[in-house]
């Protein structure tokens, strides 16, 4: 069965669904719908369509109807809400729409009472479909009988306004979890004791070298075996040496070797001066990018603005509105429609932190544009994409791991773009935090943005398998707008107490005498120290005149 393409808007009395149905014979089968409390089902083959909304409906055949639409090649369908003046939430977010029951909503099932058992059954007649674009002629059970079952409900669910009641009871439920989730989240990484006979159980791999030690990785680290092929074409992106058999720790250890190795000292004291003492032969405008205005940071702020001057009766919402494209509510069709049991979720945060950051740092740095070179960017900046590393810190250490995020992007956004400043990467994290702080939907739109920067590669969709389609489902499903409030506050707060002196590299002095001596003085240098140098430097080029 195929999913169709389909838009739904609503009145404060109605839903209206529009389904596409391209090049189907009506005269091959009937179209069959079911309304059931929240649920519809549209059945029309090979289109299979089930929806369940946040809020019940009412099987009213009086009230209901469906016509063909044949210039728009599509089904338009009227549905009543069962309390007029409702609003439905997130009817824009499909995935969450076509998703199957969760236990939320079984909950939910058994405090509503139901009003019909037997659903709305509509029955429509391929005949009926003609070009002439006739109303499709809702067939129901006798209002009658509909009405026999509201009367038939018992005393103990009480009149209709208890029941608006119970549906704002478990909003407001839903919504003090998920503060009390946002509240209760901590970044540190969780201690257990160490079980003794687990620590005596030996792997083969570690006995036999020739056994191949099979790695998890990708999205809650689900995938194995998936990137031969795409290394073998050429992967630029990724820079692990064999990614396929590199455990977690390795890859971290890895990951900070290369980093310390591609780090230029050099290269960022000349941006460093460029960007303090700009001149017009410059070839890098570090002033314009600093000051290039993220427009979705422009959006909160104004929406801010707004809702602090007296205005909180004309504005209700706690985030800027948005309204997802039609390209948008397809790439979300296309989204994996799947539940997601995840026990360690803060991976899966950091890695959407590091997406965003990595998202508007090319933003910023193409001053809002993208370019052919987008998505090697955002992969390279992205440690859970060009090192799969999704742990960030080793088992072995106990550290903050949104600090540790923060500090690995900074390092990793010091070493591999063009523009390597730390005033331009201070910027992105206050665009980082703006994203946030606007809400779930614009941080969909990103999400969706890079994943279709990886999709249409015909070498990097590999990591669209791995992470990023599993990410942004379960992101619609599973992630509250508290916990996305409560991490842009810890944000903040970590980026503001940040200091050049807590970016270190470990770099190898006298590389020339390496050769001879065959001895490497390492030496840890921070920002800090890099600046002071290259400030001393400019300082004599500026007095014996040559500046």
């Amino acid at each position: 069965m195929i999913t169709p393409f389909f838009t739904i808007t609503q009145d404060d009395e109605y839903i209206f669904i529009a389904i596409k149905i391209s090049h189907v014979r009506f005269n091959s089968a009937n179209v069959e719908m079911i309304v059931d409390d929240n649920l519809f089902i549209f059945s029309l083959s090979p289109y299979y369509l089930r929806l369940r909304f946040p809020s019940l409906l009412v099987d009213d055949d009086e009230r209901s109807f469906a016509k063909f639409n044949s210039q728009n090649e599509t089904i338009d369908i009227r549905i009543p809400k069962l309390n007029k003046g409702e609003f439905f939430e997130d009817l824009d977010l499909t995935t969450t729409l076509l998703a199957r029951s969760n236990e939320q909503q079984q909950q939910k099932e058994e405090i509503v009472p139901k009003i019909n058992d037997n659903g709305l059954l509509k029955e429509i007649n391929s005949r009926n479909l003609s070009n002439e674009t006739p109303n499709l002629q809702v067939k129901t059970p006798q209002i009658a009988n509909f009405q026999s079952n509201l009367g038939s409900t018992k005393k103990t669910t009480g009149p209709l306004f208890q029941e608006i009641d119970i549906e704002e009871k478990i909003a407001n439920a839903g919504r003090e979890t998920d503060i009390a989730n946002a509240e209760g989240f901590g970044w540190e990484i969780e201690q257990k004791m160490p079980n003794l006979e687990d620590s005596q159980k030996i792997d083969a791999a570690d006995l036999d070298p020739l056994i191949s030690k099979k790695v998890k990785y990708g999205f809650n680290n689900q995938y194995d075996s998936m990137m031969e092929f795409s290394i073998a074409n050429g992967n630029d992106i990724n820079e692990l040496s064999d990614p396929d058999h590199t455990s977690a720790d390795d890859r971290i250890m890895e990951r900070l070797i290369k980093e310390n190795i591609k780090f230029d000292p050099e290269y960022y004291a000349a941006d460093y001066i460029m960007e303090k003492y700009p001149a017009e032969d410059d070839d890098k405008r570090f002033k314009d990018l600093i000051n290039w205005k993220n427009p979705i940071t422009l959006i909160f702020l104004k929406f801010y603005k707004q809702k602090q001057q007296q205005q909180k009766d004309i504005i209700t919402e706690n985030f800027p509105p948005i309204e997802f494209t039609k390209d948008e509510q397809e790439q979300m069709l296309q989204l994996p429609k799947k539940s997601y049991l995840v026990e360690e979720k803060k991976p899966l945060y950091t890695t959407i932190i590091s997406l965003l950051f990595s998202y508007c740092f090319d933003l910023r740095e193409n001053e809002g544009d993208h370019n052919i070179e987008s998505a090697w960017t955002i992969g390279k900046l992205t440690p859970q994409i060009s090192f799969l590393d999704t742990q960030i810190i080793s088992s072995s250490q106990q550290e903050d791991l949104l600090r540790a995020t923060v500090i690995t992007l900074t390092r990793r956004a010091l070493s591999y773009p063009l523009h390597r400043n730390y005033n331009l990467i201070l910027k992105t994290w206050d665009d980082v935090y703006y994203q946030l702080r606007s809400g779930k939907r614009y941080i969909l739109r990103n999400l969706l943005a890079i994943r279709e920067l990886f999709r249409f590669h015909d070498i990097y969709y590999i990591y669209c398998k791995i992470l990023l389609d599993d990410l942004c489902s379960w992101f619609i499903s599973d992630v509250g707008e508290g916990t996305l409030r409560s991490i842009a506050h810890d944000l903040r707060k970590i980026v503001n107490e940040l200091q050049k002196k807590d970016i270190t590299y470990e770099k190898v002095l006298g590389e020339t005498k390496q050769e001879e001596d065959n001895d490497e003085d390492m030496k840890v240098l921070s920002l800090l120290d890099i600046e002071l140098m290259a400030q001393e430097m400019y300082d004599q080029q500026v007095a014996e005149g040559n500046i």
